[in-house]
């Protein structure tokens, strides 16, 4: 089984530095690789993500609990595992 964790860990230490939209990017791209290092299930519930993350923006520094990139994390960990409880979907980025 492969995981896509310590992958994850090292690539999301790269985000920091980048302006804003760099940044965001770099963590949806970031998950869009974890999933092709992860199962069928956890890899589409992190494209999908990544795919939420371009869309929406991403909330929080990547290891941040409730980031989008940990919740990505946590529905993909849920969908390896057979786990029907999901995290909830983060919603659009506020607005100032």
């Amino acid at each position: 089984m492969r995981y896509a964790l310590p992958a994850l860990a090292l690539a999301l230490a790269a985000c920091s530095g980048h302006s804003s939209n760099d940044a965001t990017e770099q963590q949806a791209d970031t998950l869009d690789n974890a999933a092709d290092q992860s199962t069928a299930p956890a890899a589409d519930v992190l494209h999908n993500e990544a795919d939420a993350i371009r869309e929406n923006g991403a909330s929080g520094a990547p290891g941040a609990p409730n980031s989008s990139v940990q919740q990505a994390m946590n529905k993909a960990a849920a969908a390896q595992s057979g786990d029907a409880r999901q995290a909830p979907v983060p919603g659009p980025k506020p607005t100032r």
